[in-house]
């Protein structure tokens, strides 16, 4: 008795068919999760910035550091804050302050 093996045309029709199925089956679970989440944000109370890990009244905001020395030569700055720059080690800070 022998086996008949589908031939590589009807195995990537079946690959096709496959695939969409899954892509159709993916998306309605996701409808129905993603429903779920907006109806407990609502009975929660949760908001979006809430469900992203950020807090309105205290956010976490990084300003870069104002330049307080500045080498006239390179035209290098330096905030004054982390380790000295070569330009300015072993030398008077004074004489490359920022003036305002």
């Amino acid at each position: 008795m022998e086996i008949k093996q589908p031939s590589l045309k009807e195995l990537l029709a079946q690959r096709q068919t496959l695939q969409q199925q899954v892509a159709a089956a993916r998306q309605r679970e996701a409808d129905v999760v993603l429903a779920d989440i907006v109806r407990k944000m609502h009975e929660y109370q949760i908001s979006l910035a809430d469900l992203m890990g950020r807090d309105h009244e205290s956010q976490n905001v990084t300003v870069a550091a104002v330049p307080k020395y500045r080498d006239l030569q390179s035209g290098a700055t330096w905030s004054g804050r982390g380790r000295a720059p070569h330009w300015i080690v072993d030398k008077n800070r004074d004489d490359f302050l920022v003036r305002a």
